[in-house]
């Protein structure tokens, strides 16, 4: 039976009033029974009664009036309220940079148990104030409604409603942590249509919900369940999406069996990293369209166009009733392939009338995985795989709803989500390989939690004696079997028996209906890491802090009176940036200083587009100039790169440049500028004049191209952008060859003596610039990138020359959550030559050290004089050897621990305690 979208009339009222961000969940609503009351005639009539009907004035003539009669509010309880205790000067707020004052006109008492004066705020704005238009208040240019979220944060009253003409806004904006709210028009109110959104505000905004129900039923602690829902959500919503991810490889290889089992064959990298792309689309399309990003066009027209042709909502709708209507053809239909590449090519190119803007990049780019488009190579002539309207409905339901009970579907609204949230949840299809399967297989739940589908190669382990397949299962799928579980897997004599014996173990993910793919078919297997490690929600309230705390003395170093360009010359960086969570948060942190300082140097603020505001557009150009991450994980710096798109998303113009930026690489392989120009990574070698003065040359030229690029106007092209990063990579990519050669030199022999022979052979070939032997160079540099010994190294200098060749080199702040890989595993994991290599680069160090430690003496020495890092760790950081190694030293080296957290259990249902 196919799943059903499913809207509970209980939480109808949410439809109508177009949540932005998390203000509350229906999961929790339906937890808590609580349900919105039939509005009568006669309860639409008292609210119409406080209602002026005429469009020309405010809909709310008296907003006490309303309040006290429609929603029962007590004076007694609500400061400022005629007739109320007056309003107290604490909840008054002066923002002498932005020569403003922020005070609310109403502060609602809290009656209940959890220690603080007030719940909600309430701010009524004048007549004919919009609550998002900019600059209508005098000084501070921000917009009524980020005012009203800044004084919620400041006062530390979380909640509150801003009133203006047309609509009440329930506002949350908790500290840390992204902001929501429910727009509420308030003409409906007072009519039949407006009775489901009359009853939704009572329900949250009544007497009852503020001062006399159980406090686990009022306002309150529903704003603050509901946020702790969300990383429930975030794994549920996961999970879907690894299933999304399975159900397109199935998809495609229905559709084209020849095309895409040629590539799992022959190169199954570029498959998986096709199939995570289109997710990748998928999600920005839908977080676009959620939030009216697109069409890029707001007319009439441009939005029909849109919705009739090429809306992944619209496609889902369509496909959706198809569904209800033909239950068993779906998969014998054809169109919403068709439909979604035409969708792809139009937010890559753009429409000649503008009414979606062109994007640019590779992420939508058709050339980048032509297989997509039934392209054997770049040059073929593209044609439409018939990929199935089942497949392409299983694939959005995945991404666009959740499960609720049986099979029933609750629409999901990408407004609701956090970036880090939406960027955490895909990061768990990493970590994947695509195989071609040798024998018949089976998806079962295995990994950490056994929350991962691993196919289980049915002939080989039944080729195993009983005992052989429990211990096989165990080591090499990550499936621990309870012995009654292991019974009939021991017994086995077929495979039929063996598949049944897995019965209750099948993840339907990887193993539809639970009928087994025959040899050959293309699957989806997770890496031994992954399959470990898992994969958990990084949520605001965890990144927030750090990030605060790391930028702390930066922001004090420079002080109230900062400039902007003061400002944009920060340097952070995250050396392990996974999705991009803490740069994304970083992010937002710089853009409200830069606000600032726009504000106290009113000369330097730039012409704000118009389809920006201030904290979007300062988020732009942070991003540009004050960011860097790293991660060995090429499909990780793809989804950093779409979080911070994200949250820098701007209606008419390209995706922000971030390539100079955002790179691939292993954070704890590399040289330095010297080390490169030595041939060796003893820098006590002095290598050859000539040569150092070549290396010194191709960073100088490509920190000036580099300059160029961070410093273009937000409007450049991209392609304008481009053209200058390529150039930069041909300058500095003979100096990262030389680099990675004698690297190669280390990775190619075990003992000492064999690779200083390897590295003197690898030095004899550039005894002179001119006639340097660059294939044997290229040959060895590419040794380390093999599918066998994938080792990308990273030369911060190199790569990144602005940051080490300023006066006081290194970075302001360095932020993340790196790998954590304990002592005698890492080992065995990272094999010994790496963590020989660490040995050599860190000394002293221990050997059984875990790794997160050398990545805190990584950050110790990327830092500039000044700078600090936030990292998170494991206990073991502070313990035993990885603290000698780690801690232990960088304090004995001059650096000052000035803020730690022993132990910190991770927000949501992860079962991980960590340290910060």
């Amino acid at each position: 039976m196919a799943d059903v979208l499913y809207r509970d009339l209980d939480i109808e009222w949410l439809d109508h009033v177009q949540p932005v961000g998390l203000v509350v969940a229906p999961s929790v609503l339906k937890e808590l029974g609580l349900t919105p009351l039939h509005q009568s005639p006669v309860d639409t009539a008292d609210a119409a009664e406080y209602l002026n009907p005429d469009e020309a004035g405010p809909a709310l003539p008296d907003p006490w009036a309303f309040v006290e009669q429609v929603l029962g509010w007590n004076a007694a309880h609500v400061a400022g309220a005629p007739g109320g205790p007056e309003l107290p000067d604490t909840l008054v707020v002066s923002l002498p940079e932005q020569a403003t004052t922020l005070a609310p006109t109403w502060a609602v008492a809290e009656l209940g148990q959890n220690g603080q004066p007030w719940q909600l705020l309430v701010r009524i704005e004048a007549a004919d104030i919009e609550p998002d238009g900019r600059a209508q208040l005098g000084g501070w240019e921000a917009s009524p409604h980020q005012r009203f979220e800044r004084l919620l944060r400041d006062t530390g009253v979380f909640a509150g409603l801003l009133i203006t003409d047309r609509e009440l806004r329930l506002v949350y904006a908790p500290r840390g942590e992204t902001s929501g709210y429910l727009a509420f028009p308030l003409r409906p109110l007072g009519m039949v249509a407006g009775r489901p959104m009359l009853g939704g505000l009572k329900l949250l905004l009544d007497s009852s919900s503020l001062f006399t129900a159980a406090d686990t039923h009022r306002l309150p602690a529903l704003l603050k369940r509901s946020r702790d829902a969300q990383a429930s959500v975030s794994t549920e919503l996961a999970g879907q999406v690894l299933g999304a991810l399975h159900e397109l490889l199935r998809g495609l290889d229905a559709a084209d069996a020849d095309l895409v089992r040629e590539l799992a064959r022959s190169n199954p990298g570029h498959l998986y990293e096709g199939l995570l792309t289109v997710l990748m689309r998928l999600v920005f399309i839908l977080y676009a369209e959620d939030r009216d990003l697109l069409p890029s066009r707001a007319d009439a027209r441009a939005r029909a166009m849109y919705e009739t042709s090429y809306s992944v909502r619209g496609l889902y709708a369509r496909l959706a009733e198809d569904a209800a209507l033909n239950p068993d053809t779906m998969d014998e239909r054809r169109g919403g392939w068709g439909q979604l590449l035409a969708l792809f090519r139009l937010i890559h190119k753009g429409h000649p009338s503008h009414f979606v803007q062109a994007r640019g990049g590779k992420l939508f780019d058709p050339d980048e995985f032509p297989f997509l488009e039934g392209r054997a190579a770049k040059d073929d002539a593209p044609r439409i795989l018939s990929v199935s309207d089942g497949c392409i409905l299983r694939i959005l339901e995945g991404l666009m709803t959740l499960k609720l009970r049986g099979h029933e579907r609750e629409r999901l609204s990408y407004r609701t989500l956090d970036v880090e949230q939406i960027g955490s949840v895909y990061e768990t299809v990493m970590g994947f390989t695509v195989e071609a399967a040798k024998s018949s297989v089976l998806a079962i739940k295995a990994g950490k939690n056994n929350r991962t589908p691993v196919f289980v190669a049915l002939d080989e382990l039944l080729a195993r004696k009983g005992k052989d397949r429990i211990k096989d299962l165990k080591e090499n799928v990550g499936r621990t079997l309870t012995a009654a579980q292991a019974k009939p897997v021991e017994a086995a004599k077929s495979v039929e028996e063996l598949a049944a014996a897995f019965e209750s173990m099948v993840d339907e993910r990887g193993s539809p209906r639970h009928v087994m793919a025959p040899a050959g078919t293309p699957i989806l297997q997770p890496t031994g890491e992954r399959r470990r490690t898992g994969s958990h929600y990084t949520p605001r309230s965890l990144t927030q802090p750090i990030v605060a705390h790391a930028l702390e003395l930066a922001f004090e170093r420079l002080g109230p009176d900062a400039t902007a360009d003061q400002i944009l010359d920060l340097k952070v960086c995250d050396p392990a940036m996974g999705s991009g969570a803490f740069l994304v948060e970083a992010c937002r942190a710089i853009a409200t200083r830069l606000v600032a300082a726009w504000a106290r140097w009113p000369e330097t603020r730039p012409v704000i587009p118009a389809d920006e505001d201030e904290e979007l557009h300062a988020r732009r150009l942070v991003a540009q100039r004050c960011l860097y991450g790293v991660d060995k994980n090429p499909r990780a710096v793809d989804l950093a790169k779409l979080s911070l798109w994200l949250a820098t998303l701007a209606k008419d113009h390209e995706f922000t440049f971030l390539d100079h930026a955002l790179k691939c690489g292993d954070s704890l392989v590399g040289l330095d500028a010297a080390q490169i120009a030595a041939m060796h990574w003893d820098t006590s070698k002095p290598g050859l004049p000539l040569f150092r003065q070549f290396v010194a040359d191709r960073v100088a030229e490509a920190t000036k191209a580099r300059a160029e690029i961070r410093s273009a106007p937000d409007d450049t092209m991209r392609a304008v952008l481009e053209q200058k990063h390529r150039f930069v990579e041909s300058r500095v990519e003979h100096v990262r060859v030389l680099g990675d050669a004698v690297i190669s030199a280390f990775f190619a022999e075990d003992k000492p003596k064999a690779r200083e022979i390897r590295r003197a052979t690898v030095e004899s070939w550039v005894s002179s610039i001119g006639s340097a032997k660059w294939d044997e160079l290229t040959a060895a540099a590419g040794s380390l990138r093999t599918a066998e010994n994938l080792l990308p190294p990273f030369h911060w200098a190199v790569e990144f020359p602005e940051v080490f060749g300023r006066d006081n080199p290194g970075f302001d702040a360095i932020i993340g959550n790196p790998p954590f890989l304990g002592g005698s595993i890492f080992s065995g994991q990272g094999g010994s030559k790496l963590l020989q290599w660490l040995l050599e680069s860190f000394d002293p160090a221990h050997g059984k050290s875990d790794l997160v430690s050398f990545f805190f003496r990584l950050a110790f020495v990327l830092l500039r004089q000044s700078g600090c890092f936030g990292l998170l760790a494991t206990k073991s950081v502070r313990q035993g050897v990885s603290r000698e190694t780690g801690l232990q030293f960088i304090v004995e080296h001059g650096g000052t621990i000035y803020r730690a957290t022993r132990r910190m259990k991770w927000p949501g249902d992860a079962a991980v305690v960590v340290s910060v």
